[in-house]
């Protein structure tokens, strides 16, 4: 037998052994994400946004991030417990103050970063976490 014949079948079998467990994985990550908090969710969603953006300090589309995380916070405000949207407006003003002061300084560097957006974003309109 040709051993490139055998490790292809060798691949296939174990593709196949491979594909009941990631479907009983993908089952039990289902069922844990349906019983889990939705406040929960809602806190890792908004603060992976914050630290993206905090991330891309300076960039569009870090104003973008921003502004997203503003939007979705408002919106889910009534659902989340006072104290993390405490921290959450904290980290959004620090980020906004932050966000001014690295524009400032990319302006005079007169460089667009790699995959960063190319227009500036237009800000959310009226009402909407600004």
């Amino acid at each position: 037998m040709d051993t490139a014949e055998h490790g292809g079948a060798g691949q296939a079998d174990e593709q196949s052994a491979d594909e009941p467990r990631e479907a009983a994985d993908a089952r039990e990550y289902a069922r844990q994400l349906r019983a889990f908090p939705a406040d929960q969710v809602l806190r890792d969603f908004l603060f992976s946004l914050l630290h993206a953006a905090q991330m891309k300090l300076g960039r569009r589309d870090a104003r973008l991030l921003i502004d997203v995380t503003a939007v979705a916070h408002e919106h889910a405000r009534p659902h989340l417990p006072g104290e993390l949207t405490t921290q959450i407006d904290e980290a959004l003003g620090q980020l906004r103050m932050a966000q001014v002061s690295a524009e400032n300084l990319a302006s005079n560097q007169d460089q667009q970063e790699e995959n960063d957006l190319s227009t500036l974003p237009a800000p959310p309109s009226a009402g909407t976490g600004r």
